[in-house]
């Protein structure tokens, strides 16, 4: 793929396409004006990691504020979405996420506005929740929490 003609892209709808392996096009770093970015049902699945993850080429992608992820098998949003400093909304619903599988700087990041983490695998609350301070919409529905811990019960 060659992105010299896409410097001007604002958004990608990559869903429905197969990145399973190592086939997530690495040109996508160098489209660093995107906004937004969809894959869903884009199997991100890396056939060499243990951990599904959240591809290392997004990282690059300073500019982005809207990333969804939804039904990918994904285990784990580790990677470098702190990196993204304008990110405001994570969408990674109907996924295989546990509590372990999230990074508890996300919840730093002063943007971040909107947290879907609906549909996982998810035991507890996330720890460090009580630190998304910006966050306006927070979806953990349809996962196996048991209990919410007093820091997150008293901002609500």
């Amino acid at each position: 793929m060659s992105t010299g003609v896409l410097p001007f892209v604002k958004g990608i709808d990559f869903s429905y396409n197969d990145f399973s392996g190592d086939r997530f096009p690495v040109e996508v770093e160098q489209m660093t004006q995107m906004t937004w970015l969809k894959l869903n049902h884009a199997c991100l699945e890396r056939m060499k990691e243990i951990v599904l993850q959240v591809p290392d080429e997004l990282s690059r992608l300073t500019n982005l504020e809207h990333l969804q992820m939804t039904c990918n098998t994904l285990s784990s949003v580790h990677g470098e979405l702190s990196d993204l400093p304008r990110l405001r909304s994570v969408i990674v619903r109907h996924n295989q996420i546990k509590t372990s599988g999230i990074p508890t700087d996300i919840f730093r990041m002063k943007d971040l506005t909107i947290i879907d983490f609906s549909h996982n695998s998810l035991r507890e609350v996330p720890p460090n929740l009580e630190y998304a301070k910006c966050a306006i919409v927070l979806n953990l529905s349809h996962n196996n929490i048991e209990s919410i811990p007093n820091a997150v019960s008293i901002l609500l």
